[in-house]
């Protein structure tokens, strides 16, 4: 579950997103505050994962509330002011949504919220040193050790997934999903149905595509896969 806060000095907006808080199984509302210093106060004596907060209010105002929380409490600013989301998205918000706020975009804000903590919580489990694979060859009895740093990407082909080392392409039966369980998510990421890539192997992004660096073709980036791969991205991500 994902602690929730929400701090905005309308109650109606509070009671808005009470009611979608409610609806969401993966929250849980800690509590509100019409004053943003109670608010404050409701996250520093309580574990508070995510605070939905308003910009313009009396006492304080949103963006000044974020820099005193600081980091251990994600924010999704939800707001009438479309003004402000430059700023925010500059000081790291998760999302910035724009009232009246529909259901299925704080949804979509929800989505990235747990897309944030599930990436968190797989780079404390990637601590564990695993640097290297045995693969299963065709030959009965014979098995490839493959250095984890020597893989480009990996390829689904029906039954079978292909295993990319520069030139080279080891076939292994097995899954998508079998390999993507077994690789350390803080080096490798899945972008696609049928595509796994080494983070360190990607030189580019253009026009929905993944540039490799030993490889000439480009691979295709999922829909479903462009959120987490974007957040992954966001912390190397330098902007004007």
């Amino acid at each position: 579950m994902i602690s929730c806060v929400i701090i905005d000095d309308e109650q109606l907006a509070i009671n808005v997103i009470e009611m979608y808080v409610k609806k969401t199984p993966t929250l849980h509302l800690i509590g509100s505050a019409t004053n943003p210093l109670k608010g404050i106060e409701l996250i520093q004596t309580n574990k508070v994962d995510i605070v939905f907060l308003d910009i313009q209010m009396d006492e304080i105002n949103g963006i000044e509330v974020m820099k005193i929380i600081g980091n251990n409490t994600k924010v999704v600013f939800c707001t009438a002011f479309p003004e402000f989301a430059v700023e925010s998205y500059a000081l790291d918000a998760i999302d910035y949504l724009m009232k009246p706020i529909p259901f299925d975009r704080f949804l979509k804000a929800v989505q990235r919220i747990s897309n944030t903590f599930l990436t968190r919580s797989s780079d404390v489990i990637d601590s564990i040193p695993n640097d290297y694979i045995f693969i299963k060859t065709e030959q009965k009895g014979k098995m490839i050790k493959v250095n984890l740093d020597d893989i480009d990407y990996i390829e689904g082909m029906s039954n079978y997934i292909a295993v990319h080392r520069g030139k080279e392409k080891i076939l292994v039966y097995s899954t998508m999903k079998s390999v993507e369980e077994r690789l350390p998510k803080s080096q490798f990421i899945r972008v696609h149905k049928s595509y796994i890539v080494a983070l360190q192997q990607i030189t580019g992004i253009e026009n929905g595509e993944i540039i490799m660096k030993n490889h000439l073709e480009k691979l295709p980036l999922g829909n479903n896969y462009k959120d987490i791969f974007m957040e992954k991205m966001k912390n190397k991500l330098l902007q004007n």
